[in-house]
């Protein structure tokens, strides 16, 4: 039997690894010199590079990274020491 591990760490794991492949996504859909995708050919940017940025998005906000998340103000502002 595995160690426990609450829901909440559960599904910040899960939302990291969603965040990294979906960044590995966006890596592989970049435009060429002709303005289509150089990972599937189609129009850039492709449906897969639009979903993919999307995924990114929704799951930074729960994913287990050494960086604050984006647009959050500290909620002790006293603790950082200024």
């Amino acid at each position: 039997m595995g160690v426990y591990q609450s829901q909440a760490v559960a599904f910040a794991r899960y939302a990291t690894a969603q965040v990294a492949y979906h960044e590995q996504v966006v890596a592989r859909h970049q435009i060429d010199g002709t303005g289509c995708c150089r990972w599937c050919g189609r129009v850039w940017p492709c449906d897969q590079l639009r979903h993919a940025r999307q995924m990114v998005d929704h799951f930074s906000q729960w994913a287990l990274t050494d960086e604050p998340a984006r647009g959050t103000m500290l909620v002790r502002p006293y603790v950082s020491g200024k």
